[in-house]
């Protein structure tokens, strides 16, 4: 019989070890501006601040909150965002949150987060539904709630297009957002702003007596007149809005747009898609309406010409510099222009937009296009020969860097002071609504704070953006490629190679370029008698 004999484990000596915090932060939401919203998120933010402090076992991680947004999307959701961000830097454990609704009203987006998140380890607890997501069962449940809570936004939006709808029916809708010209009294009806009426009647006139769009903006522009909305520039489509509107003959016409009935919520144009709504008379007319039908005369007889034209001119995309050339005096980008047209020595030049409509606005000058061309052969040629020397050497330092400490704790720095900020704004607009705190006050003290908040949010996505690398690398390479699929050296000007390598051109001086490559590297070449 075999005999076995049972040897009994030793007990190793085990050392404590200690166990690290677990970062936890919190996502709050509110979905509008009222003043209980307001008081919801104040009283969200103190609880999780508290609630998380309170736990030896947690550090706080911060509060990410999303003011006065829908939850419908994630793209409209900045906090959102960049707490996913920071969760794919690891700087971040475990989120927790209110409910599924406060979180995504949205089934796919909601899972898509939870997902990614627990691939990285990281749990999301919901406190009303008690789930941890990275447990077995999570996902299905969620799923469950999820489309619960993208079905209830849903009805919500249903029954205020209902509503809107209804008073469309009745004629009762008036518009929070009026065209240029009108205004509202002290009753809430629809009146002519006289002051905008004068200019109003100017565009009219002037499109019948001979002048365009694009003359007319711009002479409205060089006067000073001032726009709806305090733009810099009066916008060709903005006076062809003013000249085909139908509000300015006294008439209304409803539900030119509409929304989606499914999530996410997309605004588009109503091209018979929905029931439109034609009030006739609604309001006082600015114009006559034997002035608008003059202009839409003069309107298609001016398309029907242009589309006999067949060697018409097509200003989108159609020329390898489009959008790409900058002004590095005042932002704007350059237009094409072609001087002694149809002569033997018609010339091709690029010139600011903004010094074609006023010169003294932009002293850039106009740079000739042979010259831009002939720059990019240069630099090409010079990447060219030098691609393994720079390009390579570059690839292999930007694998190598990564996030820096000193970074984090400037981004720690901004966050505790976007998070102060966020709160005094609060404070303030409490104050506002219980009566402690006069309007003009109110508008004066939350302004700085509005504006300061900008700046910060700014700063952050700079750092964050710089812990980046990822796409850097990818456009580092398709560069490398580019450059290594071309055997010789470049001859003559290659749309197609200037595309694929280009992101922009800022124009420094009348001599002087700097090329932006689609990577980010930024080198600079000289033109027309420097480049000699």
């Amino acid at each position: 019989m075999t005999k076995v004999t049972m040897i009994n484990p030793i007990n190793p000596k085990t050392e404590k070890k200690t166990i690290p915090k677990l970062r936890v932060c919190a996502y709050c939401r509110v979905s509008s501006d009222l003043d209980e919203q307001q008081k919801s998120f104040s009283t969200q933010v103190a609880y999780y601040t508290e609630l998380i402090e309170a736990n030896d076992a947690w550090t706080f991680a911060g509060i990410y909150a999303d003011e006065g947004i829908s939850g419908t999307s994630k793209d409209k959701r900045d906090e959102f965002l960049r707490l996913m961000k920071d969760c794919e830097a690891k700087r971040v454990d475990r989120v927790i949150t209110k409910s599924i609704s406060r979180f995504a009203r949205n089934t796919k987006d909601c899972i898509e987060a939870v997902r990614k998140l627990k691939e990285l380890g990281i749990a999301i607890y919901f406190e009303k539904e008690n789930i941890n997501t990275l447990t077995v069962d999570s996902e299905l449940v969620l799923t469950i709630l999820g489309s619960t809570a993208q079905e209830e936004s849903i009805s919500i939006s249903k029954n205020n297009r209902w509503a809107i709808q209804k008073k469309f029916e009745t004629g009762e809708w008036n518009p929070s957002c009026l065209p240029y010209g009108y205004t509202k009294d002290a009753t809430g009806e629809i009146i002519i702003d006289e002051a905008e009426a004068v200019i109003v009647r100017r565009i009219y006139r002037d499109y019948l007596n001979g002048k365009g769009s694009y003359i007319i903006a711009r002479e409205l522009t060089q006067e000073g007149v001032s726009t709806r909305r305090g733009a810099e520039a009066w916008g060709e489509n903005v006076v062809t809005e003013i000249l085909t509107s139908e509000k300015y003959v006294g008439d209304m016409l409803m539900q030119k747009t509409f929304t989606t009935d499914t999530v996410p919520f997309i605004r588009k144009k109503n091209k018979g898609q929905k029931q439109k709504y034609f009030i006739q008379d609604s309001h006082e007319p600015i114009i006559t309406r034997e002035e608008a039908q003059r202009v839409r005369e003069i309107m298609d007889q001016r398309r029907k010409e242009k589309e006999m034209v067949a060697h018409t001119e097509k200003y989108n995309n159609r020329y390898p510099f489009t959008s790409k050339i900058i002004c590095g005096e005042c932002g704007t980008t350059f237009k094409r222009q072609k001087l002694f047209k149809g002569m033997l020595y018609q010339t091709e030049q690029w010139c600011c937009s903004k010094h074609i409509r006023k010169r003294t606005a932009c002293s850039m000058t106009a740079i000739k296009e042979d010259y831009l061309k002939s720059a990019f052969i240069i630099l090409y040629n010079k990447l060219k020969s030098n691609c393994d020397p720079i390009l390579i050497p570059l690839s292999e330092d930007l694998k190598k860097l990564h996030y820096s400490q000193g970074y984090e704790s400037q981004i720690k720095k901004l966050n505790s002071r976007i998070s102060e900020l966020t709160e005094q704004s609060h404070v303030l607009s409490r104050l506002r609504s219980k009566g402690y705190l006069d309007s003009v006050l109110f508008i004066e003290q939350n302004s700085f704070i509005v504006k300061e908040l900008a700046e910060l949010k700014a700063q952050r996505s700079a750092l964050l953006d710089y812990t980046d690398f990822d796409e850097q690398i990818t456009r580092t390479h398709e560069l490398i490629t580019i450059l290594k699929k071309q055997e010789d050296l470049m001859e003559s000007f290659d749309e197609t190679i200037f595309s694929l390598m280009v992101e922009k051109i800022i124009v420094k001086s009348k001599v002087t370029l700097t090329f932006h490559l689609i990577n980010g590297l930024e080198l600079t070449e000289l033109i027309g008698e420097e480049m000699s």
